[in-house]
């Protein structure tokens, strides 16, 4: 990732935004009407001016965490997703903004979408099959029982490019570790009940057979059950450990990775936050990925557009772009990993202020309009995970 001379981009204020949704399956939607669909709609948004205060680099926080507070609300209230209408990739992406709060309409009602998928409730591109018997396996770091919950793995069906099944290997996983499950929580599979500990196991067994080498939602599923130090060894014979799986992340990582290179920001981000909170040397591998971290936090702020939104191409160069979905796309993303990776100080700045205000524009003034979910759904991520920074931080700084 090379750094790149600073470059301001102006833009007109006016901004047109394209709405182009390819039905409900890619869309998520605005009150209960599950049966209305958007194509190809064009609204004219008037984006205002900063205030004067933020762009004078002061900012109200009792305001703004106020401000945060009624976005994600009202977005969790107003939009509502079926699991007749929606794919699994939309809902998970809601699961990832509101944890085990975000619930989905089903045949019995409102449900909280979580406990609806681990108990079997059916949802389009949410497959999940019994995987390998650990004790047929030469997997001896594994201990053994006869409890069939133990026992066997779990595979997710993969459906890349679909934006309706599991897009990358290990993301169903990573959105759910995400609400915190318990280690021994049941999962029910097409095959009987399992358990999230021997789905950790099949992702370990199954390194190896992921041929694209993108292991950033492996890292997000596994660093919240493992030390940062785990090893383990995989069905082909070799040694595998969460540094292994940082290492080729950061030697990987492009403007060309998924969505400019934020997904394997934020999976870095989290292991290094994990390290930390271990208390363990930022040493090695570890420091060198503090190193990719800082410079794109700093380049992602070098390249923010004048109206507090993000370059359209991420952490490579300036941009801006009048699509909505790719504005609200980099932004939002860009945001959630600044705020997951930052330092307290970082994330105080007035920088990364306009830029969550900018998202908080965007989700107010497109409020009556159904929007693309991955894009909405990492950026109410990041509101929501900048709203929990700031409450952490509040007495420390007095925001």
């Amino acid at each position: 990732m090379t750094s790149l001379r600073p470059l301001k981009t102006n833009r007109n204020i006016v901004s047109l935004l394209f709405v182009g949704v390819a039905g409900l399956l890619v869309g998520c939607p605005v009150g209960q009407d599950f049966d209305a669909q958007i194509h190809g709609e064009v609204e004219t948004v008037a984006l205002p001016d900063l205030s004067a205060e933020t762009a004078a680099g002061v900012t109200d926080w009792t305001k703004l965490r106020g401000r945060l507070d009624s976005v994600l609300a009202s977005n969790q209230e107003s939009r509502r997703l079926s699991n007749d209408v929606q794919g699994a990739w939309q809902i998970l992406h809601g699961v990832l903004a509101y944890g085990m709060e975000f619930k989905i309409q089903t045949s019995e009602g409102m449900v909280p979408a979580v406990e609806y998928l681990l108990r079997g409730g059916s949802v389009k591109g949410f497959t999940l099959r019994s995987g390998d018997r650990f004790d047929m396996v030469e997997n001896r770091s594994v201990s053994v029982t006869d409890d069939p919950t133990l026992n066997r793995g779990i595979r997710a069906d993969l459906d890349p490019g679909t934006k309706l099944g599991q897009g990358h290997r290990d993301q169903w996983l990573a959105y759910l570790a995400s609400c915190h499950l318990p280690i021994d929580q049941v999962v029910q599979t097409l095959d009987g009940p399992r358990r999230v500990d021997a789905w950790l196991r099949q992702i370990e067994w199954d390194v190896p057979l992921n041929f694209e080498q993108e292991y950033s939602w492996t890292l997000m599923a596994l660093v919240p059950y493992r030390e940062t130090s785990h090893r383990w060894t995989a069905r082909d014979g070799q040694d595998y450990s969460i540094e292994t799986l940082l290492a080729s992340e950061v030697d990987r990582f492009s403007p060309e990775s998924a969505c400019g290179g934020s997904h394997r920001l934020f999976a870095i981000a989290t292991a290094l936050n994990k390290r930390k909170a271990e208390g363990k040397a930022i040493d090695g591998i570890w420091e060198t990925a503090q190193e990719m971290v800082d410079l794109a936090i700093e380049q992602a702020i070098e390249y923010q557009n004048s109206d507090g939104t993000f370059s359209s191409n991420y952490f490579e160069r300036p941009g801006w772009t009048r699509d909505l979905s790719a504005e609200l796309g980099s932004t939002g993303h860009t945001l959630e990993f600044i705020v997951l990776a930052g330092t307290d100080e970082q994330i105080s700045d007035p920088s990364v202020v306009r830029a969550a205000e900018a998202v908080c524009r965007i989700l107010e003034q497109t409020s009556h309009l159904d929007l693309e979910c991955g894009a909405l759904y990492h950026a109410l991520s990041g509101l929501r995970i900048y709203r929990s920074r700031l409450t952490r931080i509040s007495a420390d700084r007095a925001l």
